[in-house]
């Protein structure tokens, strides 16, 4: 009869140890068990002293043992975790505060790669979209050992968090519920960890993606623009000429059979200028099938160096 009255509140104590609990509730349950407890032992010493001396008193001897350093350990590991906890709130907080910050950053930084697009239509803008971006990514260089610092400091903060002893103390983890989940502070650090570095990579690759699309750019253009500067070139150096000619009006019938030999030599000496005008044409063409739109300054350049040919050719008798 005895044992059947202590075995009971040992098993109550033996179901307080299969639970799992969040630690303010933990350590209030085991407040409200400590008078089990003190019953328990006090019970167990009585039977103890009347087995005095039999197999029985060295068998419950060892069960009370067992009992009082499993009821010992279990207070010490739950002052413990909530002394943990406790101290590790205001880092806790820190940490959430800084993901935040740094979250808030790299969407700002997206926007702003995001604004410096399109890409321009002629050397000097994309050249100064060069310089924007290549300032742009200095400051993802300088912001690149803070955020890695920060994701490093969770991580280590995480792994010394005590919250899966505190399952392995208990055998049957309780299934939390949604409400819980989202107050679950490791998972709460951990998706925020995982939206940094996210957004992170994100924003890198596509700076690294915006930066090809301007070095390609770049090449293209510079090429358009320094063949319609040699053209530019050819075609004033023709005009210069031309515009020495002396007025065919003013020209003596004596004089005529040397001008149409002056203008047969120079006929000939412009007739390469048209691979060149060609050859900016082609490029020019080019831009039409790509996503790069050639700005109005480089079209009012092309027309005007396509005219230029033209009426270099129109006023040749």
């Amino acid at each position: 009869m005895q044992q059947d009255q202590c075995c009971s509140p040992r098993f109550k104590l033996k179901m307080l140890h299969r639970k799992t609990y969040r630690v303010k509730d933990l350590q209030t349950e085991i407040e409200a068990h400590t008078d089990i407890f003190h019953n328990l032992d006090e019970n167990g010493q009585k039977i103890l002293r009347s087995l005095e001396g039999s197999d029985d008193a060295a068998l419950l001897q060892r069960r009370l043992d067992n009992m009082n350093f499993r009821w010992s350990e279990l207070r010490k590991k739950s002052l413990n975790i909530r002394s943990h906890l406790e101290a590790s709130s205001d880092q806790w907080k820190r940490l959430h505060l800084s993901l935040q910050a740094l979250l808030a950053w790299l969407q700002l930084k997206d926007v702003e790669l995001k604004q410096q697009a399109p890409i321009g239509g002629d050397l000097p803008t994309v050249q100064k979209q060069n310089d924007t971006h290549r300032a742009f990514k200095r400051e993802l260089k300088t912001k690149e050992p803070v955020i890695m610092s920060a994701l490093e400091t969770v991580r280590v903060f995480l792994a010394e968090q005590p919250l899966e002893g505190l399952e392995k103390l208990y055998q049957e983890p309780r299934e939390l519920s949604p409400e819980e989940r989202a107050q679950n502070v490791t998972k709460l650090l951990q998706r925020q960890a995982d939206e940094v570095k996210t957004e992170w990579d994100k924003l890198n690759l596509h700076s690294a993606d915006w930066q090809k699309k301007i070095d390609e750019a770049l090449e293209r253009l510079q090429e358009l623009q320094e063949a319609m500067d040699e053209l530019d070139l050819k075609l004033r150096q023709a005009e210069v000429t031309k515009g020495s000619w002396q007025p065919v009006g003013d020209l003596l019938i004596d004089s005529l059979q040397d001008y149409l030999e002056k203008v047969k030599v120079y006929r000939a000496e412009i007739a390469p200028i048209k691979e060149n005008v060609n050859h900016v044409n082609e490029l020019a063409h080019q831009f039409t099938s790509s996503d790069i739109q050639l700005s109005p300054y480089n079209l009012n350049c092309l027309e005007d160096l396509n005219t230029r040919w033209k009426l270099l050719q129109v006023i040749l008798p």
